[in-house]
């Protein structure tokens, strides 16, 4: 063990930049710290750390052997969880982190069927558009649609996400159902600006994939929020493209019409994202196979 308590003095020293802090951390002396440094660098045949009267950092040999020792040291934190929580309910708190409009319609009947199978797991949600650090703000999971540019993560895909174009009976009789895709020029659009959902470009891939070119349509109202795009398309103020997540029940009960059935609008993926090389304790592994389970069910 004495060999791991050195490596630990050490990242506690560079972190700390302060042998007095570092030996409190530790619980030892200063004079004990110093010397566990000592010791080590004379059996590596290199010097550690830059000292001076007021601190201490690492030099580029010490830089890397930190990056090192952290990794170790992690790996063995993670050992030890694995066997403690082996064959344990699962229990605690899970830090998520989820789109709006997704988190908003989909995840209170979710934490509502998870809870009944394991009811010793609570939640705490986070609702955002913009992105989110999980590694840095301490989250266990993210759910998000599109690519992944993180490559500290890992995204496994749980569902898929399909678009309807839609507009309320009231627009339709009032302005009229468009006939072909270029009668999409004739009418007035209601289009989401924020990042995630400005990838859903349908009036490109109307004009890509049909042949024509969009002119002077008139877009009504462009907004980034894609729940008052939602309620505005209920209202009758126009034509846009919604998750089906959001307009199902209302195509369903006749307050939306789906147009142009046969477009072919690309499917994008949720992904439940966590990081990688993170030993997933027992409730963050419950979770992912409920999820993923519960998608494909």
């Amino acid at each position: 063990m004495s060999r791991i308590d050195s490596l630990q003095t050490f990242v506690s020293v560079v972190r700390s930049r302060n042998f007095t802090s570092a030996a409190d951390s530790l619980g030892v002396t200063p004079s004990a710290v110093s010397k566990q440094i000592s010791s080590l660098e004379e059996k590596l045949g290199v010097r550690l750390l830059n000292r001076t009267t007021r601190s201490v950092s690492p030099t580029e040999a010490g830089q890397m052997f930190y990056q090192h020792c952290e990794n170790i040291l992690e790996s063995i934190t993670e050992a030890e969880k694995l066997v403690t929580d082996f064959d344990v309910t699962p229990r605690g708190r899970l830090r998520i982190t989820a789109m709006s409009n997704f988190g908003r319609r989909e995840l209170a009947r979710i934490f509502n069927d998870f809870s009944e199978l394991y009811p010793d797991i609570s939640f705490e949600l986070h609702i955002s558009d913009r992105p989110v650090d999980i590694v840095k703000e301490g989250y266990d999971f993210a759910l998000r649609i599109g690519t992944l540019e993180d490559s500290r993560l890992i995204a496994k895909p749980v569902a898929e996400q399909k678009i309807a174009v839609c507009a309320s009976p009231e627009y339709l009789q009032k302005w009229g159902t468009p006939q072909s895709f270029e009668d999409i020029n004739n009418h007035r659009i209601l289009l989401v600006a924020n990042a995630e959902y400005a990838r859903i470009n349908w009036l490109r891939q109307f004009e890509k994939d049909h042949g024509f070119t969009l002119q002077n349509i008139e877009r009504k109202l462009t907004v980034n929020d894609i729940d008052l795009v939602y309620e505005a398309c209920l209202k009758g103020m126009g034509i846009t493209a919604l998750p089906t997540y959001i307009a199902e029940r209302h195509l369903e009960n006749g307050e939306l019409i789906q147009l142009f059935k046969e477009a072919d609008i690309p499917v994008r993926t949720i992904k439940v994202v966590f990081p990688q090389n993170r030993y997933l304790a027992n409730k963050s592994r419950a979770f992912l196979d409920f999820i993923t389970n519960y998608f494909n069910d």
